[in-house]
């Protein structure tokens, strides 16, 4: 089962990032008109590039459609050359950039990212400082920068993980492990999305463990747990790492499945019926599921989609249980 997000994929970071792009774009603005107007011209320019890239990403995050690679491809060799020309041409004022250059890497990309990013900066600007500066102000340079690289970098480390063991825990079910509702809207538009941009289709399928209550009234809550345990395992198993299994509820499963056709869908689905059937979930007993499926086709949108597929699933629940009904939406 894929993992969904992760810290440079939300909104709060497109959020956090488009702020940090605005700001950090006008405050080089009067920069880059001091040495247009005054100074040198060339410097003017590269930071007028400069300013006009976070613009951009910050438009990319107002669309949503930011990456993180736009900016290491584009921003991480141009500030680096950018940051060294300036250290070269103005001496010990260019090296204040050095820092503001680096926490802007550590904010707006991923860690791996980051970390490159840094190190390129490193081997690309030391070298002219030392070259530059006298052995006492590049000795202090040099460990005043690399205590915030090292600090930055520590930082992110520990929010990126705290943020991936969060972000598990709410989107995870606790029982089963498998998802939970947090992110299934989102990803049902997504497939929606998908589907109309590359023709994939994409199958949605709700299934309903049949006389559960029945289960826990006669056999215990502990013995229901259980079989909610191993069939969630089960689904794991038995399903590819490109479908996304969620827990909709106490004993109704929801599975999105990536590039399928309707036909050969239902085959899958009425061969999963059999296998959950003959499962040993409770000794000397059979537990049995009914199935309702539905192929994305032509809804407009999540609900209908979910719609069609709950009424297959009561259709195949009120014609006797244990059963699939399929159908596409028209």
């Amino acid at each position: 089962m894929k993992t969904i997000t992760s810290l440079h994929e939300t909104d709060f970071h497109l959020k956090s990032t488009f702020w940090l792009s605005i700001t950090a774009g006008t405050l080089v603005l009067p920069f880059a008109y001091y040495h247009l107007a005054y100074q040198d011209p060339v410097i003017g320019i590269g930071a007028v590039i400069t300013s006009v890239s976070l613009y951009m990403v910050a438009w990319l995050c107002y669309k949503k459609i930011y990456k993180t690679i736009y900016t290491f491809i584009w921003l991480t060799p141009f500030t680096t050359i950018f940051v060294a020309y300036l250290t070269n041409k103005i001496g010990i004022s260019g090296t204040y950039w050095c820092y503001s250059t680096v926490l802007l890497y550590y904010f707006m990309m991923s860690e791996r990212q980051a970390w490159l990013s840094n190190i390129l900066f490193i081997l690309v600007n030391l070298p002219v400082v030392w070259q530059l500066l006298e052995t006492t102000e590049a000795i202090r340079f040099t460990v005043t920068f690399l205590l915030v690289c090292t600090y930055s970098a520590i930082f992110l480390h520990v929010i990126t993980r705290q943020y991936s063991e969060l972000t598990h825990q709410a989107i995870t079910d606790k029982l089963t492990g498998l998802y939970n509702r947090t992110l299934l809207q989102d990803s049902l538009i997504y497939a929606i999305r998908q589907a109309k941009r590359t023709k994939t289709g994409f199958t949605l399928i709700i299934m309903d463990i049949d006389h559960f209550k029945k289960i826990n009234d006669e056999l215990g809550h502990d013995m229901g747990d259980q079989v909610l345990i191993q069939l969630g395992a089960f689904l794991k198993s038995f399903f590819r790492e490109s479908d996304k299994i969620f827990r909709i509820g106490g004993e109704e499963f929801l599975i999105l499945t990536y590039n399928t056709e309707e036909t050969d869908c239902i085959k899958m689905v009425e061969k999963l019926r059999r296998k959950i059937e003959n499962l040993p979930l409770i000794p000397d007993r059979k537990v049995t599921v009914s199935i309702g499926v539905a192929s994305q086709g032509s809804a407009k949108d999540w609900k209908q989609w979910m719609k069609a597929c709950d009424e297959n699933l009561y259709e195949a629940k009120n014609g006797g249980r244990n059963r699939v009904v399929a159908s596409s939406v028209v």
